[in-house]
């Protein structure tokens, strides 16, 4: 009899100890994932978290990865005078620069380091980020080359990859590089339209490739989070291929739309408002960074493609005397489901695979906490199946 009471006794305390231990992980899980990181109008699982909103993961925690001391920002206009605000703004030892006379003025003013060229910039800086437009990238990376730091990692911003990866290993074969694009962009460029708040909840996809050193993607992503930023991982091909359809297509369908209201004449722009202003809102982003965005995006002819064949079966519909009733709803049932799909929290382990599967499935990490038995442990969200 005794024995069966001591037996039962044991057995409860493990039991409550797993199931306190189980408790534990799922809250350590949930305050990982601020509200400000769950997409607008969309939800997470947990009701479970004692986080501030607006602040990352792991500024409330020990780092994972080492610290970076100094960023030099190469280009200052919206994205990399953001960047500049938000990192200098942080406390982070940052100096910018720009070609344009006109954004680096206004960094200086701002109380900004600005250097007087790419070179000077790089020096003793052990992070790069190159926020410059593609087109003036291969002057940028010829003029660091020699200067650059052997430890400094260097990534991007850039919309589309593939281009960015190819001058990289051109100009800096032995560079550590990762590529990044955050979509945090809007219609306004310059310095003058930097916000040090702009990164917050905004997905940063950081490339993945066969010679990617996950330590340095890693100290990316952790940095990233510390901006309030959401790392997803994804290959260069992956990442170009979807941008295709949620970046260029909307461009180009935009510019058309703002052409075709125009051929409409003078009664139909008085007459335009939401419906027009919303649809065609992007044609306002500046032609040349618009072009860059499509150019060269293999991808975007499929993407076009398929949006045309939605348009002429709504033209034969319609000339047939139709209704585009099943468009519509198709097409209102789409945004419905994005805007509400429901997320949960995950661990991802820090491999390769594991990291683009996650990003594959739609997922982003939300905190790169140190771990003692394992090194790092990667907490993230994912679409819930």
């Amino acid at each position: 009899m005794r024995i069966n009471v001591v037996v039962r006794v044991v057995t409860t305390v493990v039991l409550a100890r797993s199931w306190l231990l189980c408790i534990k992980n799922v809250s350590i899980l949930a305050r990982s994932v601020p509200k400000s990181l769950v997409p607008h109008g969309q939800r997470y699982r947990s009701s479970v978290s004692s986080y501030t909103p607006g602040r990352s993961a792991s500024e409330s925690t020990s780092r994972a990865t080492p610290r970076f001391s100094r960023f030099a920002v190469l280009g200052l206009g919206l994205i990399g005078g953001s960047m500049l605000r938000a990192a200098g703004g942080g406390g982070v030892n940052v100096v910018g620069f720009d070609p344009d006379e006109s954004n680096a003025d206004a960094a200086r003013q701002a109380g900004f380091e600005v250097a007087g060229s790419e070179a000077e910039a790089v020096r003793d800086a052990d992070l790069v980020l190159l926020a410059m437009p593609l087109t003036q990238m291969p002057d940028a990376l010829a003029a660091i080359s020699a200067e650059i730091a052997p430890n400094a990692v260097v990534t991007d911003v850039g919309t589309l990859k593939a281009p960015v990866h190819e001058l990289v290993r051109k100009y800096l074969p032995d560079s550590h590089f990762v590529g990044g694009h955050p979509l945090a962009g809007t219609e306004e460029s310059g310095f003058a339209a930097a916000d040090p708040m702009l990164f917050r909840s905004a997905p940063w996809a950081l490339t993945i490739e066969f010679d990617t050193e996950i330590t340095t993607w890693l100290r990316l992503a952790e940095l990233i989070c510390d901006l309030g930023a959401k790392p997803v991982p994804t290959t260069v091909a992956a990442h170009d291929a979807a941008i295709a359809r949620v970046i260029g297509l909307p461009h180009v369908l935009a510019e058309a739309l703002a052409l075709t209201g125009l051929a409409g004449g003078p009664l139909g722009l008085s007459l335009a408002a939401g419906s027009y202003m919303s649809g065609s809102r992007v044609a306002r982003t500046r032609p040349e960074l618009v072009a860059t965005w499509c150019d060269g995006n293999p991808s975007l002819v499929g993407a076009l493609d398929d949006a045309i064949a939605h348009l002429t079966a709504a033209r034969e519909t319609l000339s047939n005397d139709g209704s585009i009733l099943e468009l519509a709803i198709a097409g209102h049932d789409a945004r419905i489901d994005w805007e509400h799909r429901e997320f949960e929290p995950v661990e991802v382990r820090d491999s390769i695979a594991d990291l683009l599967e996650h990003g594959r499935l739609g997922g982003w990490i939300t905190a790169i906490l140190p771990d003692p038995r394992q090194g790092v442990r990667l907490l993230g969200m994912r679409p819930r199946k």
